[in-house]
Order: C-alpha cells, then sequence, then structure tokens
C-alpha cells in the first residue's frame, strides 16, 4: 500500500471550465466539487476576472489508506474582453457548478438598423 501525502501539504487546483458565448452574453462554467459558497470568491479588477476559493475536507479518524481528494486552495484568472460590461456579471453556484454570467457591452451586441 502507498501512504498519503502529509496533512500540511499545501496543493494549488486550476479548476476545469468551460467557457461557452451565447450571443449576447458569455457563459464561464467551473467545476469546483465540495467548495462551498462561503468559501470561493470572485472579484472583477483591472479587466480580469478572478475566481479564488479553498475546498475543505472532512476530518476523519484512523489512518487514510487513499487519499485522492485533498484540501486545497485554488485560483483561476481571466482576462475579460471589452466586450464584457464588469459592472453586469451574475453568478451562481449549484452541485459543485459556478456559473458566471458575462453580460456584453452594448456598443457590441448587434443592433437593427431601420431604413427610411
Amino acid at each position: 500500500m502507498t501512504t498519503c501525502a502529509p496533512e500540511l501539504a499545501t496543493r494549488y487546483l486550476i479548476p476545469r471550465v468551460n467557457v461557452v458565448d451565447q450571443g449576447e452574453h458569455v457563459v464561464v462554467e467551473a467545476e469546483l466539487p465540495g467548495v462551498s459558497k462561503s468559501d470561493l470568491s470572485l472579484e472583477v479588477k483591472d479587466g480580469e476576472l478572478t475566481l479564488i476559493g479553498k475546498r475543505s475536507n472532512a476530518k476523519h479518524e484512523g489512518q487514510y489508506i487513499m487519499r485522492e481528494r485533498a484540501l486545497a486552495d485554488f485560483r483561476r484568472v481571466f482576462t475579460l474582453s471589452k466586450a464584457i460590461d464588469p459592472t453586469r456579471i451574475n453568478a451562481q453556484m449549484q452541485d459543485g457548478l459556478l456559473t458566471v454570467t458575462l453580460q456584453k457591452a452594448e456598443h457590441v451586441k448587434p443592433r437593427k438598423i431601420n431604413v427610411n
């Protein structure tokens, strides 16, 4: 059998994401299993969207035989296009999936022009 990693080892994770352009907005979906809303932070600053957080492990009595889900901090930074309106960003967390909706700025959305 293999031994477990030391309890105090620091690990940084980069969450897996999907980024989808849906016309009027862009959606970022990040896999964050085991992360609670209280351990998650989203920040927009200087044209970047930053996801920061940590995953805590449940405490178990005894010695681990195998441990693949360790305590971990994560951070992921996305550079925002000028097409994104940084004041119109919404986020939801459900079942370990963070969904961030980035609205596009009005000046980049297609508009219909009436011909007289």
